[in-house]
């Protein structure tokens, strides 16, 4: 997988850091409030905004990981739970992609991701 040394860590900072909440295949809450990934995280890449959205989202942006470790955890999940929503021309996340935004605070996550998909469409 490109952008992922070791897949087995990711997988476990996967599971320390996102499947309480995305659950362990990404398929988000019934009720919606945790939204899926599996099949759909993807999608950011193809709009403006997008790559930095999936940096910025408070539970990534917060975690207790590295900046190449968070790059490496978004590069596994997408590849895992999303690789047919993936375009073509993608460039792994690194450490300076995180650096770079994981420390713009989001502030009304909903929004700005509601943006996002009717940018999709």
């Amino acid at each position: 997988m490109p952008g992922v040394d070791n897949p087995q860590r990711a997988h476990v900072n996967y599971i320390l850091n996102c499947q309480g909440c995305h659950g362990p295949e990404g398929s988000g809450s019934a009720d919606g409030d945790v939204p899926r990934m599996k099949d759909f995280l993807g999608n950011f890449l193809n709009v403006e905004g997008g790559r930095e959205f999936l940096i910025r989202v408070p539970g990534v942006a917060s975690a207790p990981l590295s900046d190449t470790a968070i790059a490496e955890l978004l590069n596994w999940t997408l590849h895992t739970q999303s690789p047919d929503q993936i375009p073509e021309d993608f460039l792994p996340y690194n450490e300076s992609d995180v650096i770079q935004w994981r420390r713009k605070t989001l502030g009304d996550v909903a929004h700005e991701r509601e943006r996002l998909i009717v940018r999709m469409r």
